[in-house]
């Protein structure tokens, strides 16, 4: 069974409304990592993204969500 979102992501995410977005849950607080309006933009950033930042966070305690210009969150794992 699967964590429910964390309040603080859905409340973040009214933050950054008809964006693309990804969204960290970070010992217990929320970040907006990064936004973009196209999807094209936010599949290359996200892309940079997990290249240069992503290896830092490996070891801490940390849920990753996507936020699309719906307003629909989703919940990422990286490999």
């Amino acid at each position: 069974m699967s964590k429910p979102t964390p309040a603080g992501i859905e409340r973040i995410a009214r933050t950054v409304p008809g964006q693309y977005a990804l969204l960290i849950w970070l010992d217990g607080y929320p970040y907006v990592e990064m936004t973009a309006r196209k999807n094209a933009d936010f599949l290359t950033d996200l892309n940079l993204w997990k290249k240069n930042t992503f290896p830092s966070l490996r070891r801490s305690d940390v849920r990753f969500f996507t936020l699309a210009p719906s307003g629909e969150l989703k919940e990422l794992s990286f490999k």
